[in-house]
C-alpha cells in the first residue's frame, strides 16, 4: 500500500502543475580587455598582412609592368603610362631636345666671351637620359618604394627633368675663366700707343684695369641657362674704370718742333723734328663715350718746323756774304807755304749761328811740326823773322770777308805799318798767343768759310757763304788823320784810319752808316821826315837841339 501510494502521490505529484520559480538571471559571462586586444591584434596583423601581400604584389606588378607612371613629366611633357619607345616619340615630337648640342654664348666687354655647352652644363639632358629618368621614376626601388611613388604620383605630378637636373658649378666656372683670360689677353695691351705714323693716340679703354663680377657673371650665366637662352652679355664690373692721366701721357707724347740744323761735328744736316700736340679735353670726352676694351682714336695734331731739312739744304750756304781778295807778289816760297797752310786750315770751317771764331784756335800753333816754315813778319815795330810769317795775311783777308758778311767782330788789332796788300782798316795782325782775332756768326743760319791759294795769280781769296734773307750790303771806306810824334809835335809819323760802312738794302737805297774800327797806322822810319839833329837809337830817341 505504500507503495501504491507512493506511487499515486508521485504521479499527483507529477501530474500537478509545479509552482515554478521565476527563472534566475544567470550573470553574463565577459570577456577580458587583454584578450580582446589579442583579438584585435590578430585582425589587424591578418589585414596588414593582407594588405602588404596586397601592396606587395601591386609594387611588384608596377615595377614589371614596363610603363612610366601615370603622371610623369619631363620637362614639361606629358609622358605617362607610356613605354620606353613612346616616351621617345613624345619627346622628339615636342622638339625636347632642341638645345642638345647647342650652347650658351656669353659675350664679355672688349669683344671677349665664352660659349656654355648645354648639355655638359646640365642645363639639359639627352633624350636617352630624359626617357630613361622617366622609366625608372616608380620602377627602380624596391616593390613599396614603387608603390608609394606611385601613390604619391597619382596625386601630384612629377617633372623628372625639372627633379632630376643639377648645373655643373665647376664645368661652368672652368668655362668662365676662359672667357675672362680672353679678355685679359685683350685688356693686357698698353694703355696708350701711337700709331706707326705717329698721327693718332690710341687708347683702349680698361686696358690693363677691367675686372669683372665673377660671382654676378656665375649667376647670370646660370639663369640664361635655366631659361633657355642663346646668348647674354654681361659687363659688371667690380670697380669703375679710371680714366688715363691724360696730363701725364701729354707730357711724353707732345714735342716741341726743332729746325732741322747744319751740325758741324758731322759736318751735314741733322733733320728736323715735327711737334705734335693732342687736345686732351676732346681726348675725354671720346675716352668717356666708348665701351669697354674699344679704341679711344685721338688726331694728334702735327705742328711743322720753320726749316726743314729739305728747306735748309735748299738754302744753306747758297749766298756769297762776303769775300776778300789780296795778293802776295814777291812773297819767298816760305811766306806762301804759310799763307797756303792757314788758308787750308779755315777752308770749309762752318760757323754755328752764335758760334764764335779764332783765328789762334783754328790755325793752332806755329810750329815745324804742324809744317810752318821761318819768313818775314813784323813784331812790335820791326820786321823779323818768324815761325809762321806772313799768315797775317790770311787773317787779314778774313777779316775783310767778314766785314762785307756783316759779321761781328769781337777781336782785331789792326798792324803796326800799313801792309802792302790790303788798304787802311781792313787789316787784322795775329801772334801766337796775342794778338787774336775773333768774330761771331751773329746770322740766323750758318756760315762757311772758303779759304784758297791760286798760284798762278799770286792771289789769296777768302769767301764767306751763307744764307742771306735781307740782301743788305756794306761799302766799306775810311778818313784818315794825321799822327803826329809826341816830342816833335810838327814831325807827322803815321795815320789815325776809321773805317765806316755805309749800308744798303736789296735795292739800293742807303740805309745808315755804322763805324767799323779806329787805329793807327806808323809809318816806316825811313818814311819820316826827322830832323837832321835828331838821333834814332832803338827806341831811346834823342833830339838835340
Amino acid at each position: 500500500m505504500s507503495d501504491n501510494f507512493d506511487k499515486l502521490l508521485e504521479n499527483k505529484i507529477q501530474n500537478t502543475p509545479e509552482k515554478k520559480e521565476p527563472p534566475q538571471k544567470r550573470p553574463e559571462k565577459r570577456m577580458g580587455f587583454g584578450k580582446r586586444l589579442l583579438l584585435t591584434c590578430v585582425i589587424v596583423l591578418c589585414v596588414a598582412a593582407l594588405l602588404v601581400c596586397g601592396a606587395a604584389v601591386w609594387g611588384y606588378r608596377l615595377s614589371v609592368n614596363g610603363v612610366n607612371l601615370p603622371n610623369v613629366y619631363i620637362d614639361g611633357v606629358s609622358v605617362g603610362g607610356m613605354t620606353p619607345e613612346e616616351t621617345a616619340d613624345a619627346l622628339r615630337e615636342a622638339q625636347w631636345d632642341a638645345l642638345e648640342g647647342e650652347s650658351l654664348a656669353v659675350s664679355l666687354p672688349a669683344g671677349a666671351g665664352f660659349r656654355v655647352d648645354y648639355l655638359r652644363s646640365g642645363a639639359v639632358m639627352s633624350r636617352d637620359e630624359a626617357v630613361r629618368l622617366a622609366c625608372a621614376y616608380g620602377h627602380e626601388g624596391d616593390v613599396f618604394t614603387n608603390l608609394r611613388d606611385y601613390l604619391l604620383n597619382c596625386l601630384s605630378p612629377v617633372d623628372v627633368a625639372t627633379k632630376e637636373r643639377t648645373l655643373d658649378e665647376t664645368y661652368i666656372r672652368a668655362c668662365m675663366d676662359e672667357g675672362r683670360r680672353a679678355l685679359d689677353d685683350i685688356l693686357r695691351k698698353d694703355a696708350w700707343r701711337l700709331d706707326e705714323e705717329g698721327k693718332r693716340l690710341i687708347f683702349v679703354k680698361g686696358a690693363g684695369g677691367v675686372e669683372l663680377d665673377t660671382e654676378a657673371l656665375y649667376d647670370a650665366v646660370c639663369a640664361a641657362l635655366k631659361a633657355g637662352e642663346k646668348e647674354i652679355h654681361f659687363d659688371k664690373l667690380l670697380r669703375d674704370i679710371q680714366m688715363p692721366n691724360l696730363a701725364q701721357i701729354y707730357d711724353q707724347v707732345a714735342v716741341e718742333p726743332v729746325n732741322a740744323y747744319f751740325d758741324t761735328g758731322i759736318r751735314d744736316i741733322v733733320p728736323e723734328t715735327v711737334g705734335r700736340s693732342f687736345d686732351t679735353e676732346a681726348a675725354v670726352q671720346l675716352w668717356q663715350a666708348a665701351n669697354i676694351g674699344e679704341q679711344v682714336v685721338v688726331p694728334i695734331t702735327e705742328i711743322q718746323p720753320e726749316y726743314t731739312a729739305e728747306a735748309l739744304n735748299a738754302i744753306l750756304f747758297r749766298d756769297l756774304l762776303g769775300a776778300q781778295m789780296t795778293y802776295y807778289y814777291g812773297s819767298t816760297p816760305e811766306r806762301v807755304n804759310n799763307i797756303r797752310l792757314a788758308a787750308s786750315k779755315l777752308d770749309g770751317l762752318v760757323l754755328l749761328p752764335d758760334e764764335t771764331f779764332s783765328y789762334n784756335d783754328v790755325v793752332g800753333q806755329r810750329t815745324e811740326a804742324a809744317g810752318f816754315q821761318i819768313a818775314k813778319a813784323y813784331s812790335d815795330g820791326q820786321e823779323v823773322d818768324e815761325l809762321g810769317g806772313g799768315i797775317c795775311q790770311v787773317s787779314s783777308t778774313l777779316y775783310g770777308a767778314a766785314l762785307y758778311a756783316r759779321l761781328k767782330i769781337l777781336t782785331r788789332q789792326n798792324h803796326y805799318f800799313k801792309v802792302g796788300y790790303l788798304d787802311y782798316g781792313l787789316d787784322a795782325t795775329v801772334s801766337w798767343r796775342q794778338p787774336d782775332f775773333r768774330f761771331k756768326n751773329n746770322r740766323e743760319f750758318p756760315v762757311k768759310l772758303a779759304a784758297y791759294v791760286n798760284e798762278g795769280e799770286q792771289s789769296l781769296v777768302v769767301e764767306i757763304w751763307g744764307t742771306d734773307f735781307d740782301g743788305i750790303s756794306v761799302k766799306l771806306y775810311h778818313t784818315e788823320e794825321d799822327v803826329f810824334d809826341e816830342e816833335l809835335p810838327w814831325v807827322l809819323v803815321g795815320k789815325r784810319i776809321h773805317t765806316y760802312g755805309d749800308l744798303y738794302d736789296a735795292d739800293g737805297n742807303y740805309l745808315n752808316t755804322v763805324s767799323e774800327n779806329t787805329g793807327v797806322y806808323y809809318f816806316h822810319d825811313e818814311d819820316i821826315e826827322w830832323p837832321d839833329n835828331y838821333i834814332r837809337n832803338r827806341g831811346e830817341d834823342q833830339y838835340l837841339g
